[in-house]
């Protein structure tokens, strides 16, 4: 298991986030990423599975004041995919994020157990394990992890 202190430390090496994070699986990173936004002060629900027209699955759902984001994590090698997946993974997100947000809706248990009050916005997100230069696709952000800290910091200019 890698935890953030861990994580700084190799950075302060000189060592960057994809080569770290490559020495691990998919869960590492997934949990990296929602240790980054629990640290910034985002309530956080993992592996959320719900369903509407059908069962969904989002691997991250981070919720602070009226803000939700809805994540999905992709640990894809540098040399596995193209923008092309990207694009079609963004799709996929934003549909999940539309039918998450139609799902709160009609259901104040779920608000309550994600700890959401009125008048919250829902936002699909990608985060990669590598930079893959495309920054937004459609509505939604892609970011590569080692920017998603100054990603969340900077929320309110986006």
């Amino acid at each position: 298991m890698l935890d953030l202190e861990h994580l700084a430390e190799e950075l302060s090496h000189g060592k960057s986030f994809e080569d770290i994070l490559e020495r691990y699986d998919w869960k590492v990173f997934e949990k990296t990423v929602a240790e980054m936004f629990k640290t910034n002060g985002f309530g956080i629900k993992q592996n959320f599975r719900f369903k509407t027209k059908r069962r969904y699955e989002i691997d991250i759902i981070a919720v602070k004041n009226s803000q939700i984001f809805c994540v999905d994590c992709k640990w894809w090698g540098s040399g596995r995919y193209k923008k092309s997946g990207l694009k079609n993974a963004a799709k996929l997100q934003q549909e999940r994020a539309k039918e998450f947000k139609n799902y709160l809706k009609k259901n104040p248990i779920a608000q309550k157990l994600l700890k959401i009050g009125s008048g919250y916005s829902t936002h699909p997100l990608l985060v990669t394990l590598h930079d893959e230069n495309l920054i937004k696709e459609n509505e939604i952000f892609v970011v590569p992890i080692w920017k998603l800290n100054t990603f969340i910091n900077d929320l309110h200019s986006i």
